[in-house]
């Protein structure tokens, strides 16, 4: 399983990219990363509400790739529920984690 986080937007507009593969966990990392995506459900979370980013806003796209359909969501500060916004604590804090800035 690998979830991709990216970032986008901001004053800056930078594009930040964070990968986490249960392939680079230790074996109990691994079962605590799928039970954090399972919490967070995202295959079930529904579409945020459609209305217009605050300028500058933060954007996330999250995919999820494992057996079966990769899942993307996509979120603002604003509309991000709360069990995703663990999620990305989660991955954030995570050693293992892949970073990069894409301009």
């Amino acid at each position: 399983m690998k979830l991709t986080i990216i970032r986008a937007g901001g004053i800056a507009g930078i594009i930040a990219r964070t990968e986490l593969d249960t392939k680079a966990l230790p074996k109990s990392a691994a079962q605590a990363f799928a039970g954090e995506v399972a919490r967070a459900n995202l295959d079930e979370q529904p579409a945020p509400p459609a209305k217009a980013p605050t300028p500058d806003a933060q954007l996330y796209e999250i995919n999820l790739v494992r057996s079966g359909p990769t899942i993307t969501v996509r979120y603002t500060d604003d509309s991000m529920p709360e069990d995703v916004r663990l999620l990305v604590a989660w991955v954030d804090s995570r050693p293992e984690r892949v970073e990069s800035i894409e301009m």
